[in-house]
């Protein structure tokens, strides 16, 4: 080969090398790529890795929240005095929590059996919940057949017939909720049905974001937790409402009206004493000393339009003298102030 050739000369692979190369292309040594990188391998960081489902976040503000506790607050103020009436009990209740979380999260949550009351509130959509523990339920029902209100029977399910006279008690409650929303929104409660154990329910998604309301009510030596449950969805138009009213400049106040009274027939015929008295007459002690059997006085024809009612020695009436027939009677002008 001449000295002065400028191409370049060729270099000879050995078979070693060849295979080599071969290898490296092909993968190499199956047992080293199994092997995790040098700076993972046995790193803590690498076992605590777990996957995360991104649940849907809370859909209340801070201030929605506030302003519902308040509302809660003063409904459990009034629900207590209403319940403490109809049990002829005294009556404790106690807010013990107020939080939103997914629905299967608060399935998770209950007993097993329990009693579940689905709930209506019309013109609302969805269906909200009210959970009593079982022993809760089987005392409230003695208390209501007018027993002491205790229970101590193990964990069981509510009778269908035990469940309609725990269904008086539903009532009563979920009315009064609805009563605590009257200034924004007439509502109309309904029980719908009930269930023993949340995994029966049906109509909602595991994701379903609930806003649960959890109570302390105490009867006597007994003291159990009830929960109220409501779907975003169903109160998203009462939210609205209390943020226009946060747009306004108006302070949240539920109005809460007294239940309406009413008439007991028992009392149909109890007996009340009326009294008719006519006004004070005044006279001179003269006159006074000359008073004799028989003798006339005379009396100014104004008095007889100023005539006081009594009911039961309590004066209720204003009313006008008169006579009825063969009668003396007298008609009321105007209720005592």
């Amino acid at each position: 080969m001449n000295s002065n050739d400028p191409s370049p000369q060729k270099e000879t692979v050995s078979q070693s090398e060849v295979e080599s190369l071969l290898s490296q292309v092909g993968g190499g040594d199956s047992s080293r790529e199994k092997q995790p990188p040098a700076d993972l391998k046995g790193s803590p960081d690498s076992e605590a890795i777990q996957p995360y489902a991104f649940r849907r976040l809370s859909s209340f503000s801070p201030t929605q929240l506030r302003k519902l506790r308040i509302r809660h607050e003063e409904f459990l103020r009034s629900l207590a005095a209403r319940l403490s009436i109809h049990l002829r009990s005294e009556i404790a209740l106690k807010m013990s929590r107020l939080e939103t979380m997914p629905f299967h999260k608060f399935v998770d949550e209950l007993a097993s059996p329990t009693y579940l009351a689905l709930l209506e509130l019309d013109p609302l959509k969805g269906i909200c919940l009210l959970e009593i523990p079982s022993q809760l339920g089987l005392s409230i029902i003695d208390r209501e057949l007018g027993g002491a209100g205790t229970c101590g029977e193990e964990e069981r399910a509510v009778t269908e017939i035990e469940g309609r006279i725990l269904g008086k008690f539903v009532e009563m409650t979920i009315s009064e909720w609805c009563n605590s929303w009257r200034d924004m929104l007439e509502l109309k409660p309904a029980l719908v049905g009930n269930e023993s154990n949340g995994g029966f329910l049906q109509g909602y998604t595991p994701e379903t974001t609930m806003l649960v309301l959890g109570v302390e009510l105490e009867m006597g030596e007994l003291s159990r937790q009830m929960h109220f449950a409501f779907p975003y969805d169903t109160l998203e138009p009462l939210i609205r409402k209390l943020n226009s009213e946060a747009t306004g400049g108006k302070k949240p106040a539920a109005k809460i009206p007294s239940p309406a009274l009413k008439w007991n027939p028992l009392l149909d015929e109890v007996p009340i004493k009326i009294s008719a008295q006519l006004p004070a007459l005044e006279i001179t002690a003269k006159e006074l000393a000359k008073l004799t059997s028989g003798q006339v006085i005379l009396l100014q024809p104004e008095m007889f339009q100023q005539v006081q009612l009594s009911l039961a020695q309590r004066p209720k009436f204003v009313a006008t003298m008169g006579r009825c027939g063969s009668r003396w009677a007298a008609k009321i002008s105007k209720a005592e102030a």
